[in-house]
């Protein structure tokens, strides 16, 4: 009977039913879509958002209905509304949000969201001087809300359960992180995210494609929190590990609100700067690295500790704490040691602007700009202590270097000092913030040290190779940053060096019979030198220099701008045997940032130089001084004498042409020219 009953099935007929029915459906469900007037939808949609976060949500064009496989609405334009204190007025503007939905609720004349896809969101998050995020968002209190029956009172309202999508997508997006108005923020793109929860109150899954600008892509997923929880700045539990480039990192711990913050970092990879643009840090370039960092949440403040980092041979420790006084002012602790920092394996990155422009790299302006700058004196209180045990890397071991700085509302203090080989060097940078301008004070002091060690401790390029020497260095000036104070510095700079190689990259510019006169194709070697600089009002002016080699002993001076670093100098070698004093002419030299160096003989400086009756010879002066006894540096003990020798250098020094921007203004301000004329 079974076999009868299943042979009188009409199975063709019900095929061609279903292949008519099926298109028919779908024109029916175009039609009932593209008829459906969805403003109640946009605008139940907002009216939700508004109760749950107190912001609004608002769409440049109407939300449309896509029929498909996988029928979907579709808003394009739309903008989220930022705190009332924020610094643009959207938090969040996306370009097109696509919201799947569930076909048989569709069917039904319902509309349920099942997936939501973000695409080229532009989201803000920042920080106020109070420390508010605008993630932190509360519903509006009762009586602001768009029907005349919520104007009962102004109470807060019970947060109202958000609708809950399952799966969010982002894609193509950028996120903007602010900490504070003074700092840079960090730009995040977003190739491709997925957050997936079953509420949003329970915990949430990740798995994201984020990047910085030029810089290594982070592949991170686990569970971060819950999407209330972030809504509330206090995420949850937070378990995510990835690939940094080529390396590992991973984040577990907490942020709550019983136990505060209470997160661990470990990374590992073959380059430390591949963490520089997240931490908004110019970190060189070595490998490999592997870290260890936690953050905690105390009574009183915010700490960050760095039991270990290890970048290659280096290995240090350090901590940071922060927290914030009743009165409103931050307060900030760092404290760093360094068993080994090596040198050798770490490495200066070049200019990203060079980078992206796929251009020569700038030249480096030999003075600092933004070295030190007080603008933002006052506001906070910082304190930092760095000490490094050992640092190799140099031609001389460097041990117990050590730099502390201290920032207070009245004062700013920078001090370091270090042995260097045989010898010692240390500086003092000390900021008084009183009057119109403040006063900046710079006294640095080396004893027997490398000059080329010196210059990579400092990050200058002195030029000068081999050479140990002394330097004593005193200026004053006024100005709230480095580039303002040197403008107007005052003081001396007085230097002395013994035997070492002037490069042959130093000599590039000069006349090719001085080139000869000095010395080899591999650059000029210098049995001594010695000289001091009168620094007035931003222009060092040199005087009483002296240069011994082995085939020329050689005087002169000139100057350097701080300002924009030119400088000229003329110079007068004398040559120490008959073969040169074909070569021995007067040569002037001048260049600075951005220039190449140029010179010319000038044989007329010879005559102008030399005073009435007898002329001394100055390598006869020079070798009857270093026979003397207990004499380090000749070239040193000269010096003072050279006027009396030469009595006409004086007054052939170049001295720089003011410009005009440099001119005091005394139509502007009459007052303060009349009060710089008094001092």
């Amino acid at each position: 009977m079974s076999e009868n009953l299943a042979i009188s099935i009409p199975w063709r007929r019900i095929a061609w039913i279903t292949i008519i029915s099926l298109p028919l459906a779908a024109v029916g469900a175009v039609v009932w879509g593209s008829t459906r007037d969805l403003s109640r939808y946009e605008a139940r949609l907002a009216d939700r958002v508004h109760k749950v976060t107190g912001r609004d949500i608002k769409t440049k064009v109407p939300i449309s209905i896509r029929i498909g496989r996988d029928p979907a609405l579709v808003a394009e334009g739309v903008t989220l509304s930022n705190a009332s204190w924020g610094s643009r007025p959207d938090l969040a503007q996306v370009r097109k949000i696509t919201m799947y939905l569930d076909p048989f609720a569709l069917l039904l004349g319902e509309v349920r969201v099942g997936r939501v896809v973000l695409e080229g969101a532009d989201i803000l998050v920042e920080h106020n001087e109070v420390g508010d995020a605008n993630l932190e968002m509360l519903p509006p209190p009762d009586g602001s809300g768009p029907r005349p029956y919520d104007n009962r009172s102004l109470t807060i309202k019970s947060n109202p359960a958000f609708p809950w999508i399952g799966t969010i997508e982002v894609k193509d997006s950028v996120l903007t992180i602010v900490e504070s108005p003074g700092r840079t923020p960090l730009v995040l793109n977003v190739a491709e995210a997925t957050f997936k929860s079953s509420a949003s109150g329970q915990p949430m899954q990740m798995q994201a494609r984020i990047s910085a600008p030029r810089a290594a892509t982070f592949d991170l997923s686990g569970g971060i929190g819950t999407f209330d929880g972030w809504m509330r700045g206090l995420p949850g539990n937070i378990d995510v590990q990835g690939s940094l480039g080529d390396g590992h990192v991973a984040i577990k711990g907490t942020i709550g609100a019983q136990k505060g913050t209470n997160l661990q970092i470990t990374a590992e990879g073959s380059d430390f700067s591949v963490l520089g643009p997240y931490l908004r840090l110019p970190l060189p370039s070595g490998g490999p690295y592997a870290f260890t960092a936690k953050t905690l949440t105390l009574r009183n403040g915010f700490k960050v500790e760095v039991p270990s980092l290890k970048v290659g041979s280096s290995e240090l420790a350090g901590e940071a704490m922060f927290r914030v006084s009743r009165s409103g002012t931050p307060y900030a602790t760092v404290d760093v040691d360094a068993s080994k920092i090596d040198l050798a394996g770490l490495h200066a990155l070049p200019s990203a602007t060079s980078q992206a422009d796929g251009q020569a790299p700038q030249s480096r302006r030999f003075f600092p700009t933004q070295a030190f700058a007080a603008r933002w004196l006052g506001r906070s209180q910082l304190t930092i202590n760095a000490r490094a045990a050992e640092i190799t890397g140099l031609s001389n071991k460097v041990q117990n270097g050590s730099i502390a700085l201290s920032a207070s509302e009245k004062r700013f203090t920078f001090r370091g000092a270090a042995s260097i080989g045989g010898g010692s060097a240390g500086f003092d940078l000390v900021y008084d913030p009183a009057g119109r301008l403040g006063l900046t004070t710079l006294t640095g002091t080396a004893s027997h040290v490398s000059f080329e060690d010196l210059s990579a401790l400092l990050g200058l390029d002195l030029g000068l190779k081999e050479m140990v020497g002394d330097i004593d260095l005193r200026l004053r000036g006024p100005g709230r940053a480095a580039h303002d104070a040197l403008n107007a510095a005052s003081g001396t700079i007085e230097f002395s060096a013994g035997k070492g190689m002037w490069p042959r990259e130093g000599l590039a510019g000069w006349p090719a019979d001085t080139q000869r006169l000095l010395g080899g194709n591999d650059g000029a070697p210098v049995n001594c030198l010695a000289g001091s600089f009168e620094v007035k009002g931003g222009i060092a002016n040199l005087r009483r220099l002296v240069v011994d080699t082995p085939r020329a002993v050689v005087i002169g001076g000139g100057f350097t701008s701080f300002r924009n670093e030119s400088w000229e100098f003329i110079l007068a070698p004398e040559a120490r045997d008959a073969h040169g004093t074909s070569l021995a002419s007067p040569l002037r030299l001048k260049g600075g940032m951005a220039r190449e160096t140029t010179g010319a003989l000038e044989p007329g400086l010879a005559k102008l130089l030399i005073g009435a009756g007898p002329v001394p010879s100055l390598a006869g002066t020079l070798n009857q001084i270093a026979r003397q006894p207990n004499v380090n540096n000749a070239c040193a003990l000269m010096a003072p004498k050279v006027d009396g020798m030469r009595p006409g250098l004086r007054a052939q020094l170049p001295t720089p042409v003011v410009e005009q921007r440099d001119r005091p203004n005394r139509k502007a301000n009459p007052a303060a020219n009349r009060s710089r004329s008094r001092h």
